[in-house]
C-alpha cells in the first residue's frame, strides 16, 4: 500500500479517536471486510479473538454492500448504528472502504455520528486522492485496496 494513504487513514482514525473518551476502537476496512487501518485506544474492555474480529469485519461490508442494493431507491447509506449490550457500533461506507468506529454503549449515537460524519467529510475534503473510488490498482491481492496519494 502508499505510504500517504496509510498515514491518510492514521491521520483519520487518530482524529475521530479524539472525538470523546468513550470511542473505543476505529478500523477502517475494505469491501471485502479486510482491515486497512486499525486503532484502539488503551486497552479496550471488549476484545475478540482474531478470527471473530475478521467475521465482524465481513459482517460489516455484507452489510453495507446490501444496503447499497437500495441506494436508487431510498438514497445512499450515510451510516449503519448497531447497539449493543456492551458497546455501540458504527459504520460508514465511504466509496469502496468502510469505517467502523466502536464506542461504549452509554454514548448518544446520533450526536456522536454526525460528529463522525462532519470529521469524514472534512479529512475527504482534506486528503481527496486517497479517498477516489476508482483509484489504480497495481497487482495486489484483492483483499488489498491500492488508492492514489
Amino acid at each position: 500500500m502508499n505510504n500517504s494513504t496509510n498515514t491518510d487513514f492514521d491521520i483519520l482514525c487518530d482524529t475521530i479517536l479524539g472525538i470523546n473518551d468513550n470511542i473505543q476502537s476505529v478500523s477502517i476496512i475494505n469491501k471485502h471486510g479486510r482491515p486497512v487501518e486499525y486503532k484502539v485506544k488503551g486497552i479496550s474492555s471488549v476484545q475478540a479473538p482474531e478470527q471473530k474480529n475478521e467475521m465482524f469485519f465481513m459482517q460489516c461490508a455484507l452489510t453495507i454492500s446490501m444496503g447499497r442494493d437500495f441506494d436508487e431507491d431510498f438514497g445512499e447509506i450515510g451510516y449503519i448504528h448497531t447497539n449493543r449490550k456492551n458497546l455501540s457500533m458504527f459504520s460508514f461506507p465511504l466509496f469502496d472502504n468502510i469505517i467502523l468506529v466502536t464506542s461504549k454503549a452509554a454514548t448518544g449515537p446520533i450526536s456522536l455520528a454526525r460528529k463522525i460524519s462532519e470529521i469524514i467529510k472534512r479529512h475527504q475534503v482534506q486528503h481527496p486522492t486517497a479517498f477516489e473510488k476508482n483509484a489504480p490498482q497495481q497487482n495486489l491481492p484483492k483483499s488489498v485496496i491500492q488508492l492514489r496519494a
